[in-house]
């Protein structure tokens, strides 16, 4: 069995190197406790190359193995789908590099680093994630060819150099592929994913529900509007609507399979917009008042809320159209009527009484009577909120407590109004956003809000916010306005005090928002207005396959051109080094007889009383030796470089 030879320190520490940036992104997505031990494994071969810790034996390291397998599944139950693979992964990884005796476990280690690299995508498909790994990609590479070479690994710049040319090839294939491959309708892999923690718009709401969605800064969806755009106090982007409450919590109606676009007849003002989305694990589409038409992929129920038919569990770009003073059947459903005025039994029996008390008023006064009672007595807008008794929750926040956050108002507004009489019900959603330079809104999931709407004969449904009766400042200028002594509780992205960091953050959502319109967001529609654009016209799948086979079929052929060139650069660089010396000895008493075999030119040199010869003559030893010997065990310089050096040394005395 032939010995695969030693990997030099120099070129280990550069793979350790690399690994660790293809595990450092996962850090933020697996838990702990396997980044920390993949890093572990990192820094113990590390402290094995400067001899200061002892190598494990197998037994040791299929142990560690199998606890961390059952490790893993014990945290994720799966050894496959997003968590349980990319975690089995970094396993695998961290125990790895300690068994690196030679070559091709140095391969096999920079193999699974590829594989990391690839994984990153799973998590996040951003712009910086993309050039975190195209770097950690590139540098891969480079390590590659220097393990595939018996030479010391060559310093990075030059590597690089090495490089340049055949990215530059690649790069326009690449970006011909991208924009002219057909686009699929479907992700070409998929992964089963475990349930996890997500952030977001609930099916259920009670007291504090919104409450704690407020103090997330991630965003939910970023909005670009097309032609005529709203004003800040029309941005109410509508989620689950709430029909049925409990007396502690409410929840949405049965869906229905009758779709509710036909009772909508748009009015005067259209709002054309598109939503990028964020994953949306409940399949909630978040949509102005009121939505015209329903998007592909989705469908409207009665209630006028807007669902998608699968969870979206990557970003998602959707068109939009709504109508603000679009105009409702004014026959609604006696069934959701019905809904909108039922009461739990026995619960909050004083908030009762009170809406009872307005009955015999016109509807639109009864609304006013509740919003009065908001605006004149001493309610406070708060985060923190005191909690209520499970029973009879609302009597206690509305004649005792009177400090709340909008889930509190929309409900006793809206149990206010059924006691009134009239037909109600609770909706959340976003109120707001950020306005962003590049002229898109920017809407956090800290952006979250409830309101209630009313149904009031020959109107329709009826938007009213009882916030705005509370804290006005809420809906015009933001959450961090409403509760100012309560700012410090708010993450600084939406506290939105303008300054330094707040810029630098603007600047590069801009840039995150153009990455996912172009690229995450490119799609079959964009791919028939570029061909418009150049002209191609007609049905546009035949030309994509033609224009995308004619583009592989090229870089198929450039690939075999390179790799030609490649078998061909070990035996040009020998030819061209040896044609070097004797070009270098032409003209002296030193040069080549015709027919002299190398060695024997060797000897000659080296008898001689001659400076040049004798360098001549150490060129060509290490010459055969580089040629014809065994493959080069490194632990000095590369011989190319030593040849190098020596033909300069001719030229110098020449000179």
């Amino acid at each position: 069995m032939i010995a695969t030879p030693a990997v030099p320190k120099a070129l280990e520490r550069r793979v350790l190197f690399v690994l660790a940036m293809a595990l450092l992104p996962h850090v933020l997505n697996m838990p702990p406790w396997i980044s920390l031990l993949a890093g572990a494994g990192l820094l113990w071969r590390e402290l094995q190359l400067r001899g200061t810790v002892p190598s494990l034996s197998k037994t040791m390291l299929v142990a560690l193995l199998a606890g961390g397998i059952a490790a893993n599944w014990a945290t994720h139950g799966s050894l496959i789908g997003r968590e349980g693979g990319v975690s089995f992964l970094m396993l695998l990884t961290g125990l790895k590099v300690l068994e690196m005796r030679d070559r091709r476990d140095v391969g096999v280690s920079l193999l699974l680093g590829l594989f990391l690299l690839l994984t990153l995508f799973l998590f996040d498909q951003g712009p910086l994630t993309a050039l975190w790994a195209l770097i950690a990609f590139v540098l891969m590479l480079a390590l590659l060819s220097d393990l595939a070479s018996f030479d010391e690994p060559r310093p990075l710049p030059e590597r690089m150099r090495q490089f340049a040319p055949t990215l530059a090839a690649t790069l326009p294939i690449a970006l011909l592929l991208f924009v002219l491959a057909p686009r699929p309708s479907a992700p070409l892999l998929g992964l089963p994913q475990q349930d996890q923690a997500t952030t977001g718009l609930s099916d259920e709401l009670a007291p504090g529900s919104i409450t704690d969605l407020s103090r997330s800064a991630e965003v939910a969806f970023r909005a670009t509007f097309h032609g005529e755009e709203p004003t800040r106090e029309e941005l109410y982007w509508r989620g689950p609507v709430f029909w049925l409450y409990d007396g502690r919590r409410w929840q949405r109606q049965p869906e229905q399979t009758s779709a509710g676009e036909r009772d909508i007849t748009p009015g005067l003002r259209e709002l054309d917009y598109e939503l990028m989305l964020e994953p949306q694990p409940n399949g909630i589409l978040p949509a102005l008042d009121r939505p015209i038409g329903t998007p592909p992929g989705a469908r409207m129920l009665p209630d006028q809320e807007l669902r998608l038919h699968q969870p979206a569990v990557g970003r998602m770009l959707v068109r939009l159209q709504s109508s603000p003073d679009a105009l409702l059947d004014p026959d609604a459903p006696q069934r959701l009527l019905r809904l909108g005025m039922r009461l739990p039994p026995n619960a909050n029996p004083e908030l009762t009484d009170l809406g009872k008390t307005w009955r015999t008023l016109p509807p639109r006064t009864r609304i006013e009577a509740a919003l009065k009672l908001f605006r004149e007595q001493d309610f406070r807008y708060t985060l923190q909120p005191p909690a209520l008794p499970e029973r009879d929750g609302m009597d206690a926040f509305l004649f005792d407590t009177r400090a709340g956050f909008c889930e509190h108002y929309a409900t006793s507004f809206v149990l206010l109004m059924r006691a009134a009489g009239l037909p109600a019900r609770v909706v959340t959603g976003y109120q707001g956003g950020e306005k962003h330079p590049d002229g898109y809104w920017i809407v956090r999931q800290g952006d979250a809000h409830a309101w209630a709407e009313v149904w009031l004969t020959h109107e329709g449904w009826v938007r009213i916010d009882p916030t705005q009766a509370i804290a006005p400042e809420r809906i015009d200028q933001g959450l961090s306005a409403a509760v100012p002594r309560e700012s410090g509780t708010l993450p600084a992205a939406l506290r939105r005090d303008f300054g330094f960091l707040h810029r630098i953050r603007l600047h590069i959502d801009g840039m995150e928002n153009r990455w996912n319109r172009w690229v995450l967001g490119y799609d079959l529609n964009d791919q028939r207005a570029l061909l418009a654009a150049l002209g191609i016209n007609g049905p546009p799948r035949p030309v994509l396959w033609g224009l995308t086979l004619s583009t592989l079929l090229a870089a198929l052929l450039a690939a075999a051109v390179w790799r030609r060139r490649a078998a061909r650069t070990m035996p040009e660089l020998h030819l061209r080094l040896w044609r070097a010396l004797e070009a270098s000895l032409s003209d002296t008493p030193w040069q080549r007889y015709p027919d002299e075999a190398p060695r024997a030119w060797m000897r000659r040199l080296s008898r001689a009383d001659d400076t040049s010869a004798r360098t001549a003559a150490s060129f060509i030893e290490v010459y055969l030796d580089w040629r014809y010997g065994p493959p080069h065990q490194p632990g000095g310089q590369a011989p190319a470089r030593i040849l190098e050096e020596r033909l300069r040394q001719l030229k110098r005395r020449r000179a």
